[in-house]
């Protein structure tokens, strides 16, 4: 048995695990920031959704489950008749979703959140929002 060789190998094993070390911490932290994007509010970019789709699954249905629901409360502010139509649903859709809280959840609740008051942020810097009466 040639001792050279064995230890060539596990050299090689060792520098493969830190690779996979390496990777897995940049994955982890890559879904870090994508988390702390949404807990912002903010959207997700195309390549942030699938990255989720094809590393965490439950985060990406998540992800889509708040999107969904900006895109709907976004459709109901471009349909107000007035700013206090506007504040009005923005306060019932808040109090829809600290209803929730009870049932836990507590970390999609506060994204829900965010990402609401996020919409209706950018709807009032909005010219159809100044157009409101």
């Amino acid at each position: 048995m040639n001792v050279k060789s064995v230890q060539s190998v596990s050299d090689y094993f060792q520098a493969m695990q830190q690779y996979k070390d390496a990777r897995e911490t940049k994955d982890q932290s890559r879904l870090t920031a994508i988390r702390n994007v949404l807990m912002l509010g903010k959207k997700l970019r195309s390549d942030e959704m699938h990255y989720l789709q094809r590393h965490d699954p439950n985060m990406h249905a998540q992800a889509m489950s708040l999107s969904l629901e900006r895109q709907a409360y976004e459709d109901a502010l471009q349909h107000s008749r007035s700013k206090a139509d506007a504040n009005y649903y923005n306060t019932f859709k808040l109090m829809q979703i600290a209803g929730q809280l009870k049932h836990g959840g507590s970390e999609e609740q506060l994204m829900r959140t965010n990402a609401i008051q996020e919409s209706h942020r950018e709807f009032m810097r909005s010219s159809k929002y100044a157009s409101l009466k």
